[in-house]
């Protein structure tokens, strides 16, 4: 990490983050990539943008291992009812998760919240949206287009899943949303509340906005904290085990709910729901005996799941919560690499197939 007077910079081996201190400038932080930028813009809280809120903290974080980075982030908005947004960025293996709450701790009415705008600059060529499939359906594969100037490419009340931008070299990074998709696409759920959500083309640069939550007048929307969670990945997906041995989780004897969910309550059979508190428990116990042998290990890894069981985020009095499964994943990867280096192994995760990233 290297410090400057108006600036936390972390990076790298092919990207770095500039995270601005202060709020006078267009946006919070800069994301650079071999290929692109990515702007990541305020908050809003009705009127009120984060960009003129007091930033209170911004600490930036490195493991010894290298193999995860993070940024830290407090603003307080001055007014009003004096909205907090809390935003952690974790960036690791090609990938960036980001963890935003923005606080209402007091009765307040506010006409919508805004989830951080992102301008995305690249040599772009084409396009790829996903919708969010309900739970127990397919992965979604969406099919590519070409990027026209000025266009709208995506334009909705309910949220995308994701978004893949191709530039003319073939290289591909995606955008979206985390595993809360029973808040990214809560407004659905609100009586009178409604969301809005849009990619477009803006001066040859990508434009994404997501406004989750449009509420009527009057609408009591204080009194808590509104939790989302969001993700850029651009590595491409390892598909070479190298030889290594294969880490295996024996699933005979765990549970069936371990299985994802529908919406009307039926198991889809062969679909893993990663949250599942018993497949988590099996994995770390498999990853716990090949450190134990120092040995270097690679999983196969299949397509994420899209699962309703509010149990497998331990929720369990809810009646039915829309996840899917990506970023707990991506974390648990992140541990085993951390567990099987420490103990002088190694950890890879081998993907089934190429659709998360840099398809074809």
């Amino acid at each position: 990490m290297t410090e400057h007077s108006t600036s936390d910079i972390i990076d790298g081996r092919n990207w770095n983050a500039e995270f601005y201190k202060d709020n006078n400038s267009d946006g919070l932080f800069l994301l650079e990539l071999d290929n692109a930028k990515i702007l990541v813009c305020p908050v809003a809280v009705g009127d009120f943008s984060e960009g003129s809120g007091i930033r209170v903290k911004q600490q930036a974080h490195y493991r010894i291992d290298g193999l995860s980075q993070d940024c830290r982030m407090k603003t307080v908005i001055p007014f009003g009812v004096e909205p907090e947004v809390r935003r952690n960025v974790l960036f690791a293996d090609g990938e960036m998760r980001v963890l935003l709450d923005v606080a209402i701790n007091s009765k307040a009415e506010f006409g919508r919240i805004t989830l951080e705008p992102l301008v995305v600059e690249g040599d772009w060529k084409k396009v790829a949206v996903a919708p969010c499939p309900e739970p127990g359906m397919s992965f979604p594969e969406p099919e590519w287009q070409d990027i026209s100037q000025d266009t709208i490419i995506y334009q909705d009340e309910n949220p995308f899943l994701f978004c893949r931008l191709k530039d003319k070299a073939g290289h591909v990074i995606e955008i979206g949303n985390g595993d809360d998709l029973w808040r990214i696409g809560g407004a659905s759920g609100l009586e009178g509340v409604t969301g809005q959500f849009s990619i477009c083309v803006e001066n040859g640069k990508i434009v994404i906005s997501r406004i989750p939550y449009i509420f009527p007048p009057d609408y009591p929307c204080g009194n808590r904290s509104w939790r989302f969670k969001w993700y850029v990945c651009w590595a491409a997906r390892e598909r070479d085990h190298g030889g290594w041995e294969e880490l295996k989780v024996d699933t005979a004897k765990l549970p069936d709910n371990i299985y994802a969910q529908d919406r009307d309550g039926k198991r889809c059979n062969g679909m893993i729901c990663w949250y599942a508190a018993a497949w988590r428990k099996a994995f770390k116990k498999a990853v716990r005996s090949a450190a134990s042998r120092k040995a270097k290990v690679f999983f196969h890894v299949g397509d994420p799941v899209f699962c309703g069981d509010p149990a497998h985020m331990e929720r369990s009095r809810k009646a039915y919560m829309p996840h899917w499964d990506m970023m707990i994943r991506r974390e648990l990867f992140l541990w085993a690499r951390q567990q099987m280096k420490a103990a002088g192994g190694d950890f890879k995760a081998v993907y089934e197939a190429e659709k998360t990233i840099n398809p074809e």
